[in-house]
């Protein structure tokens, strides 16, 4: 379901907050939310990004960041498990749910920079509303994202804490920076495979698409070749909207190092041993990273010999998208690990 930039004020007896200085507005999937209007991407370049609030604005927010091809509502199944008290913020990338096109230039033109830019645009749009999520999750290509995001931070001589007050980064089945060995994206074999899968869309350019028919097989399988129990139907991800259009195949292709990318995107040794605490969340059966390569990005990203906050979780359906078949072991294992430590300032 793709339903771009429609939103309506909420209605003062709605359910929703109202805060002093704005009010939330209704998508038109009818999640409660805000509209980050013209977030510049590049000189010329803006997009409006709808975030929507699942849960309360008053609770502890989590800003959550979704995976490729993947909308934000992808996070809906968490937050719901978090329960009456969670509070879960999570910006649609251009082109689906409400959030809009790019203006002054096509959808296709972006890399993963560009999405860096606009999390940073998004972290300034809730703090002008003063909405300040003390923890940032990414999942999958959102976790690189988050990594961006942090090393972008340093080498301007600040953090996610210093910048933005965020003192908790979590990474669920998170893609892996060049520096840490990745055996299928150093096989050689994605680049095949991410090219039978571009679609030139007169439109929007240069796209990544993987057709609803095939998510069972990219996103729900297990290491046995099964279907994950609990995974969703074709016709229950379009009614809840959890897929995107696709996503610029350049920003696919940098994830992967493929293409005319030679690497993956750069995340320095140590880039979690500021004020904000890391957590990797690793799951058995994920296809795509094993458990033995997230706990090495653990090790690189914090310094941490040991494996303080590093947090497998383990079974049959633990595939890369477990907040879809199982949730509450997704929050189960985030809760369990809510007092680990490593040495960190």
């Amino acid at each position: 379901m793709l339903l771009f930039a429609c939103v309506d004020e909420a209605e003062p007896d709605a359910a929703l907050e109202l805060r002093d200085d704005f009010a939330l507005e209704i998508g038109s999937n009818g999640t409660p939310g805000f509209m980050l209007a013209d977030i510049e991407v590049s000189p010329g370049v803006s997009v409006d990004i709808f975030v929507n609030v699942y849960g309360d604005l008053d609770g502890e927010c989590q800003l959550a960041i979704h995976g490729g091809t993947f909308a934000a509502a992808s996070w809906r199944p968490y937050a719901e498990a978090l329960g009456e008290d969670g509070c879960v913020l999570a910006p649609d990338m251009p082109l689906r749910g409400n959030s809009g096109a790019p203006e002054g230039a096509q959808f296709g033109d972006f890399g993963l920079y560009d999405y860096v830019t606009m999390v940073e645009g998004v972290l300034e749009g809730l703090a002008d509303r003063d909405v300040e999520p003390k923890t940032i999750l990414g999942h999958s290509l959102g976790g690189t994202v988050v990594q961006m995001l942090q090393q972008r931070l340093v080498d301007e001589g600040s953090s996610l804490e210093d910048r933005y007050d965020i003192d908790e980064a979590i990474l669920v089945a998170s893609d892996l920076p060049a520096e840490v060995p990745w055996a299928l994206g150093d096989s050689g074999d994605l680049g095949g495979l991410l090219a039978a899968f571009a679609v030139d869309d007169p439109t929007h350019g240069l796209l990544f698409e993987i057709p609803l028919s095939l998510w069972p097989a990219f996103f729900f399988t297990n290491r046995n070749g099964d279907v994950a129990p609990g995974s969703p139907s074709t016709e229950e991800i379009i009614a809840a909207g959890y897929n995107a259009l696709g996503e610029p195949l350049q920003a696919i292709e940098q994830l992967n190092g493929t293409g005319g990318f030679t690497a993956r995107p750069h995340a320095a040794a140590g880039l979690f041993t500021d004020d904000t605490r890391l957590r990797v969340i690793a799951f058995e059966h994920d296809i795509y990273v094993q458990l033995g390569e997230s706990e090495t990005l653990y090790h690189h990203l914090t310094g941490d010999a040991g494996t303080g906050c590093y947090v497998p979780v383990y079974g049959e359906d633990t595939v890369h998208t477990l907040q879809f078949s199982n949730p509450a072991k997704l929050v189960a294992a985030i809760e369990a690990a809510d007092d680990c430590d490593y040495p960190h300032d």
